[in-house]
């Protein structure tokens, strides 16, 4: 009943403003100070026959003169004296609700960042973002997640996506986009595999067992060598899986070998269970980006965030 009532009470709001041109509210608010066209019309800078008719539309707006001019004093009517107050405090409030938010102050804000990418970009940066997030930006929670992308409005339903600029730019023009690192395709396997020679053929990685990245199942070749440009050598895989850190796994724990970018190489083989073998392939290279759409641009924190990226990518090995 309450809800029902509280609707009724807003249409009926919605109704009433719909009469009257907000736009005037400032000229009335002045009128009632100064009693005089002339004066408010100086204070708007405005022509008089401009406030006179801006007059006349609230009077109709009000159904009432405002301000009468009996002889050569104008006057306020009892309508126009009981609107003085509120319509001073509404305008005030107004004014709060409308003025630009200032600078976004992480060290006291909250929000919450949602970053779209593939396990390994999380493995790198999320321990250097909390990292500084624990120091400078205490209340700020950071989401990584993964989502298949394909257009700005994906892209709109998260904070950020972090990936390979050639697929980054698929996406068309309503992206925004800040260069993180260059990267390039490289060959791992167990520390124990002595059959790899020093640098690997296209030829020699084919006749062996290898493991490869795979997100989807139906994903288009010209997509999928956008998101890892050494994909067309991997066109029959003893196994695929969706994640770097389980290829990493697969590995080190058999004869097969992978082709990952060569930052999730380092980190995977920092247990030592594995090595690294650069592959002599001419297109081997990517570049890493951060996207998000334009129609997020202003959300609160979003520029902060996108500086605090750049700051973290200094840090990584």
């Amino acid at each position: 009943m309450a809800a029902t009532l509280q609707m009724v009470g807003e249409q009926e709001l919605a109704a009433r403003l719909r009469k009257v041109n907000l736009d005037l509210l400032p000229v009335l608010h002045e009128l009632l100070r100064t009693k005089s066209v002339t004066r408010t019309a100086r204070s708007f800078n405005m022509t008089q026959p401009a406030v006179s008719r801006a007059l006349r539309q609230l009077r109709g707006a009000f159904d009432d003169q405002l301000l009468v001019s009996p002889g050569r004093n104008a006057r306020l009517t009892d309508r126009a004296t009981a609107l003085a107050g509120p319509l001073g405090r509404t305008l005030g409030e107004l004014d709060l609700l409308l003025k630009p938010a200032g600078p976004f102050d992480p060290a006291t804000e909250q929000i919450h960042v949602v970053i779209n990418t593939a396990d390994y970009v999380a493995q790198l940066l999320a321990p250097v973002l909390t990292g500084i997030c624990a120091r400078e930006a205490p209340h700020v929670v950071l989401e990584f997640t993964w989502a298949a992308t394909r257009s700005a409005d994906d892209l709109a339903r998260v904070d950020f996506m972090i990936g390979p600029r050639a697929f980054g730019e698929t996406l068309g023009k309503r992206v925004g986009s800040l260069p993180l690192w260059r990267d390039e395709m490289v060959c791992i396997a167990a520390a124990s595999n002595r059959a790899l020679p020093p640098r690997l053929t296209p030829q020699q990685f084919q006749a062996m067992r290898y493991v490869a990245f795979r997100r989807e199942l139906h994903m288009p070749q010209d997509v999928r060598i956008q998101i890892q440009p050494t994909s067309p050598l991997e066109v029959s895989p003893v196994c695929t899986v969706p994640n770097f850190l389980v290829l990493g796994a697969i590995v080190a724990n058999s004869d097969c070998i992978a082709l990952v970018p060569r930052k999730v190489a380092r980190e995977l083989a920092r247990a030592g269970d594995l090595r690294i073998v650069d592959i002599a392939y001419p297109r081997k290279h990517l570049f890493i980006d951060a996207y998000w759409s334009l129609a997020t641009n202003s959300r609160r924190g979003r520029v902060w965030f996108r500086e605090l990226l750049a700051r973290a990518v200094k840090e990584l090995p």
